[in-house]
């Protein structure tokens, strides 16, 4: 199976665990910027200085269409990973949806543990209460 049918996958099983359409494609937003960060960090790591000085003059002129921002990742997914460029950009969002999948599965099962007693389940609800980070969760659901 391709990676591309493989995220088409993982977005169904995805929509199955409660993921709406909008929730999804904010998902998506948050792959792609996720995969930019990596191709950046590993281009940051390998790239030569003339190329990251063309990147970086590149990046001056102001972005005014979604085309032109298509453009400018694609040089950066390029740059980092040559001919494999696509293929990686695909692997990094297919990673990042993955993992969003499996911990929501987590999340669902610690929830339902928790709403039938589960001592263990209740002990992990409760040491994470006074978390800032649990909390900014709960106010965002």
């Amino acid at each position: 199976m391709d990676t591309a049918q493989q995220i088409e996958n993982t977005k169904a099983q995805l929509r199955e665990v409660g993921f709406d359409e909008d929730r999804l494609n904010q998902l998506l937003d948050l792959a792609a910027e996720e995969a930019i960060d990596i191709a950046m960090e590993d281009l940051a790591e390998t790239a030569s200085d003339e190329v990251l000085e063309q990147l970086a003059s590149g990046s001056k002129d102001e972005i005014t269409t979604p085309e032109q921002a298509v453009e400018r990742i694609n040089k950066v997914f390029e740059s980092a990973y040559g001919p494999n460029a696509e293929q990686k950009k695909l692997e990094l969002i297919l990673a990042y949806l993955q993992e969003t999948l499996e911990q929501t599965k987590q999340a669902k099962d610690l929830l339902q543990r928790y709403q039938a007693g589960d001592p263990t389940a209740v002990a992990q609800v409760k040491a994470q209460e006074g978390n800032p980070d649990t909390q900014e969760i709960l106010k965002k659901m």
